[in-house]
């Protein structure tokens, strides 16, 4: 084994194995749970950032073993450019929501356990970005929707997080199985189920194309929570503890954005999938309106932020849905910066929340002058998620936009730049409402945790610095795109 291939089984290994030991022995290192996992998590982060390097050396990183010879089944880690902007983004969300848990989550007997499954999930879709094979991708793909389900199940919060559980479960896993029937197929014609020998060339009738397509789009969908495939996720998000709802909203969401990179987009080339461009375009541009509608409508500032996640994810489908350079390259920035503002304006409601105690948007008001760094910080995240220049979603909705220009369905793109106004209305609302007027609560302000409002105010630095410096995360993106149509640009 060498100096790459143990970095990426560090990634999977290391905190599998760090899980089990927080379930075997949580008698001895229960009460440091928390730490053990967030040094995990940090850990991880480091062993990514480790393979910037290699892979810029042109060294992609690779372990394969037979799994299932006789089935053409094989055990297959890989890492290129495709995989390490969601690699990284799932990494950095998991590492900060890791320490924003020590502040959030009340410790008790079943502690070792909360920090397990976080681990867990993290592994899953760590694991789902780097497996190389058909069969390996979709066992993290199920992985990280069980240990995500067993979390909301456990510790949600409020009386019908049970049911809340199952309908996440059963509609999800709905998604996956269309996944599953879109990757048998492909194994079948391939006879193997590396993605080496998917992108090598599979013959298949141009109909089997069409469906197959269709499959994957529509079981992705279900994951990124476009509308209408977006049931599950309000009740998800605003049921789930804060740190788990910052690993679905952040991180999770982004699985669905790469399995149509990596399958449809990767495989096929763009005369095949030219047929799914306007209808992507189109259920992105209907996302986005519907998700900021619904956000605007909303009470509860946790499903206000939900329901932004259903508008962002309809940039980025549309994205996708140009074909083109700098759709697709925006669309995947958009991933990345979606995923740190999001993860930051999380943090801020539950900032509001711990301090208030309260989550109807009616029953705040004037915390401005009471919680000043978190009003700061929200203010950051509500302005990026607005598309102000200079902040790091302005730079990704930029490159969108200039995709659905080139596309011929200008209509389209402007009419995103239109919606995009109804964006600015959600955030600016979200903000004026609980921070601006005067303080009419009788209570005090509970005192928040250090390490909620650490992590809180790093994102909030990131964000900035992603608008000021977007060049080195862009040439990430310009890598990746090599490999998505056949590099036909």
């Amino acid at each position: 084994m060498n100096y790459e291939t143990g970095l990426i089984l560090s990634i999977i290994l290391l905190p599998s194995v760090i899980a089990l030991l927080l379930v075997m022995i949580r008698r001895i290192i229960g009460p440091y749970a928390g730490w053990i996992a967030g040094i995990t998590a940090g850990l991880n982060l480091l062993a990514t950032l480790a393979l910037l390097p290699l892979l810029r050396q042109g060294i992609e990183p690779h372990i394969a073993l037979n799994w299932l010879p006789q089935a053409g089944i094989q055990f297959i880690l890989h890492l290129d450019w495709l995989t390490f902007p969601f690699l990284f983004t799932e990494a950095l969300v998991t590492v900060f929501a890791l320490i924003y848990a020590l502040g959030y989550h009340h410790p008790d007997e079943r502690t070792p356990f909360f920090y397990a499954l976080l681990l867990i999930f993290g592994v899953g879709m760590a694991g789902t970005t780097l497996a190389g094979s058909v069969f390996l991708f979709y066992v993290f793909w199920e992985l990280m929707l069980v240990a995500s389900c067993v979390l909301i199940l456990a510790w949600g919060e409020g009386p019908n997080n049970g049911s809340v559980a199952l309908q996440y479960f059963l509609f999800t896993h709905l998604g996956s199985l269309l996944v599953l029937v879109a990757l048998i197929n492909l194994y079948d014609a391939a006879g193997s189920d590396s993605f080496v020998a998917l992108r090598s060339g599979i013959s298949l009738a141009p109909a089997a194309v069409t469906t197959i397509t269709a499959l994957f789009l529509i079981g992705f969908g279900v994951k990124m929570a476009v509308f209408p495939l977006h049931i599950w996720l309000p009740d998800a998000h605003s049921v789930a503890p804060m740190p788990v709802t910052i690993m679905l909203a952040a991180a999770m969401l982004s699985m669905g954005v790469y399995g149509i990179l990596r399958f449809p987009m990767s495989i096929f080339s763009p005369s095949q999938i030219a047929m799914f461009a306007l209808p992507m375009m189109v259920a992105g541009l209907v996302s986005q309106v519907y998700g900021a509608l619904m956000a605007i409508a909303e009470q509860d500032i946790k499903r206000i932020i939900a329901y932004s996640s259903v508008s962002q994810m309809g940039y980025i489908l549309f994205g996708l849905g140009t074909l083109t350079y700098e759709g697709i390259a925006g669309a995947t920035l958009h991933v990345i910066y979606h995923g740190v503002v999001k993860a930051l304006l999380f943090m801020c409601m539950g900032l509001v929340i711990r301090a208030t105690n309260k989550r109807q948007i009616s029953e705040l008001g004037g915390l401005m002058n009471k919680i000043p760094l978190t009003a700061a910080c929200c203010a950051v995240g509500v302005l990026a998620i607005a598309g102000v220049p200079m902040l790091a979603i302005f730079n990704s909705e930029w490159m969108i936009y200039s995709g659905g220009f080139h596309t011929t369905y200008p209509g389209l793109a402007v009419a995103m730049v239109l919606g995009s106004l109804l964006t600015v209305a959600y955030a600016l609302r979200l903000f004026m409402e609980i921070f601006w007027g005067d303080y009419t609560s009788d209570g005090n302000l509970i005192p928040v945790s250090a390490a909620m409002r650490l992590p809180t105010v790093v994102l909030a630095g990131l964000t900035l610095l992603a608008g000021l410096f977007p060049s080195p995360v862009f040439a990430w993106i310009d890598q990746e795109l090599t490999l998505i149509l056949g590099g036909l640009w």
